[in-house]
């Protein structure tokens, strides 16, 4: 199907041309005639790289252009809000506004009232609808990206509710990946459903096992006996590779190991410019190993690298300036990084059952990754067989089929919270109208069985109304309370804010941030690191050390909960050390953990601290506690000790730059005021931009940039200049 053969608005076919797309690739053309341009929810499954984003973006701009108000599309992670974000700014064109959100639970964000496009986190867009944002009534359109995580443990409930509130108020644009049971999903959604299996560059999926490749035709191919062959094979050629492993630890040996076969593949600019990239990564232990390999052309990507680090190694890759990239799954998840030759070196991992085989639809996906469009007439994704039969491999991972989806309402954890949304937040007035919504849900329409349904709610309810979460009145309407409607609108479990509540007269007792910490690490919102078994015994001597800060009794070591306990410990110490100034580089060594650990330990921690505090001031708060908590919550944020609160709360004055300007003898914001250009640019860290935020702050008019310089440069103090005014 050509590209003016389409019935949408000229202006969108115009700016599809300008990026060189002239014809639709089958799917496409079949999902754009299935009656999703007029208006028809529609299921899309398909495979990764077969331009569902490009359909999406088409039905969301024909429609504003002509139906006007608003277009949401749901995204499973940030960095994928980011990189959607950035692909539909070019829909600004047509005057279109388009917004990314991701953060902070506890908003209207009414300034999304001003955007047409809005790119939303699942769990953001769940807390806007909590709120009640007045511009969610506009929303026409949901566009539901990578719609098979409805399956998800952790966060497939927040996208099914989601689904289900939005069905009959605004038309949905399902995206997923093949799944087993997609018409079950769009007989959910009452929506068309279009699956195909063509892909823009034909894939051509193998195993090997010991120097032989097993294609899926029956051919065979031989190579040295060792997978990284296959890898060497592939650069040699002129392509890249991804290679994906089951553990961090393996990414990160396997980049190492490949790094010293690839070195001698790359030309001389390639390995300037990879010393050039290697030498602009911050310094830190996982950075260290990353700088290792990453200047011989190798590169490993897992969740514990920090955000930026994640960002260097993608935009790199597709630059082809890296050749080979060693991953955990996650790489799979979503983020547009194909590569020639996709190989599979695990297909098992450790879980809490020991050692299980990782799904196929899982492994489908990785595979997906195979062939650049553009690029490549063929992909190749290759699976290793290490002690498995190559034969059981090809039959599970290329010729078998994904599994189906099930709902995970069955998370009670995810359950609770979400009976108590609509309790407080949706106007649920009865159980009657409980059941009836949740007969809405992906979980109603697979089970049927409105008695499970029934006996599940009734266990919630009785909890929230046990814990004050929730009333009943004499007729048996729900009555939310103030506590029931602030734990929702706070994105929290109502479990955590029962912690908190049930805390709160020892906390008032008693507050000092070890016990804090370990109250915030024994929610269930709060993921803890794992104590190792020689750490256990230390970690226990620390709990007895601080037991009287603790608002919990130790365990036994024979208790169930022991484990757990530790693990809280552990948590809460990475927190004292962190807020106690200890450098990040000592954290990632003492605690075993990359920098992505630490961040989502500090992000979880910020949200909860705040939640605790949003809830304590519910309960006739003592002023002198409240304080204390406030100042403790700024300390979590920007990790500093006491003596740097009031430098902190200045603009672009982190943990580093507090603590140089505090030891420079620039302890309070009137030091500052007080002081000269020249002596806070001698403050490591404190340059020019700095100073400039510093003095807007401080409420003073910038002098003309173009002066900037001269004064620097002159030592001679003009009145009206920064430096006058900051001497």
């Amino acid at each position: 199907m050509r590209i003016e053969e389409l019935s949408v608005d000229e202006r969108v076919k115009r700016i599809i041309r300008e990026r060189g797309i002239e014809e639709l690739y089958p799917p496409q053309a079949k999902a754009l005639k299935s009656g999703v341009l007029e208006g028809k929810n529609l299921v899309l499954a398909i495979p990764t790289a077969s331009g569902k984003t490009l359909v999406s973006e088409i039905v969301m701009v024909n429609k504003l252009l002509h139906e006007g108000g608003k277009a949401i599309y749901l995204v499973p992670l940030k960095a994928l809000a980011e990189e959607k974000y950035r692909e539909f700014k070019a829909w600004e064109v047509l005057g279109l506004r388009v917004a990314a959100t991701t953060g902070d639970y506890d908003s209207t964000d009414e300034w999304l009232g001003k955007y047409d496009i809005i790119v939303a986190t699942a769990e953001k867009f769940d807390s806007l609808l909590r709120h009640g944002s007045s511009w969610i009534r506009d929303v026409k359109l949901v566009v539901a990206d990578e719609v098979h995580l409805i399956g998800s443990y952790d966060r497939g409930a927040t996208l099914e509710m989601i689904l289900s509130h939005m069905l009959d108020k605004a038309q949905i644009l399902a995206l997923s990946a093949t799944v087993g049971n997609a018409e079950e999903l769009a007989e959910w959604l009452n929506a068309e459903l279009v699956v195909s299996d063509w892909r823009p560059v034909e894939l051509r999926k193998g195993v090997f096992s010991h120097g032989q490749l097993f294609w899926e035709d029956g051919k065979i191919d031989r190579y040295p006996s060792s997978w990284d062959s296959l890898v060497v094979d592939a650069i040699k050629k002129g392509k890249q590779a991804l290679v994906f492993v089951n553990t961090r630890r393996s990414a990160e040996k396997e980049a190492v190991s490949l790094a010293s076969k690839i070195y001698r593949l790359l030309t001389k600019p390639e390995q300037r410019k990879l010393e050039e990239l290697t030498e602009s990564l911050e310094s830190n232990p996982t950075n260290n190993r990353l700088r290792e390999a990453l200047k011989k052309g190798v590169a490993f990507h897992h969740a514990g690298l920090g955000r930026s680090e994640r960002t260097v190694i993608e935009d790199a890759f597709r630059e082809g300036l890296i050749k080979v990239i060693t991953a955990t799954p996650t790489l799979s998840a979503g983020i547009n990084l194909p590569a020639f030759r996709v190989i599979i070196r695990d297909t098992k991992r450790y879980s809490n059952f020991g050692w299980v085989d990782i799904p196929v639809l899982e492994v489908q996906q990785m595979m997906g990754r195979a062939g650049r469009p553009k690029y490549d007439k063929r992909g190749e994704a290759i699976i290793v067989a290490k002690t498995e039969d190559p034969k059981k491999l090809m039959e599970r991972y290329v010729f078998g089929k994904p599994e189906k989806l099930f709902s995970m309402l069955s998370n009670e954890s995810a359950f609770r919270g979400q009976i108590l949304a609509l309790i407080t937040n949706f106007s649920i007035g009865n159980f009657r109208e409980l059941i009836e919504f949740l007969e809405r849900t992906f979980y109603f329409h697979q089970r049927s069985d409105t008695s499970q349904l029934e006996w599940k709610a009734k266990e919630i309810v009785y909890f929230l109304i046990e814990n004050e979460f929730i009333d009943l009145d004499l007729n048996d309407h729900f009555m939310p309370l103030l506590f029931g409607r602030r734990t929702s609108q706070l994105y929290i479990d109502p479990l955590t804010a029962k912690k908190f509540r049930d805390a709160f007269p020892k906390l008032e007792k008693n507050p000092n941030p070890f016990g804090i910490f370990q109250l915030i690490a024994s929610t269930p919102d709060m993921g803890t690191l794992n104590a190792r078994r020689k750490e256990m015994e230390d970690y226990l001597d620390l709990a007895y050390e601080m037991e009287e800060k603790l608002y919990v009794n130790i365990p036994y070591w024979e208790d169930y909960t022991f484990q757990s306990f530790i693990n809280e410990v552990k948590t809460a110490k990475i927190l004292l050390d962190w807020i106690n100034e200890v450098p990040e580089t000592r954290i990632y060594d003492a605690y075993n953990i990359d920098p992505g650990d630490l961040y989502r330990i500090l992000e979880l921690a910020d949200w909860l601290m705040y939640s605790l505090i949003e809830l304590y001031k519910l309960f006739e708060p003592k002023e002198e506690v409240l304080a204390y908590l406030r100042n403790l919550h700024l300390r979590l944020r920007h990790g500093v000790r006491e003596e740097l609160l009031e430098l902190v709360r200045l603009p672009n004055i982190g943990r580093k730059r507090a603590r140089a300007l505090y030891n420079a003898g620039f302890r309070t914001q009137e030091d500052i005021i007080r002081a000269k250009v020249s002596e806070l640019l001698a403050v490591e860290g404190i340059g020019m931009k700095v100073i400039e935020g510093l003095f807007r702050y401080f409420g003073v008019e910038l002098p003309g940039a173009s002066k900037k310089g001269a004064d620097e440069r002159n030592p001679k103090k003009r009145r009206g200049t920064l430096d006058d005014f900051l001497r």
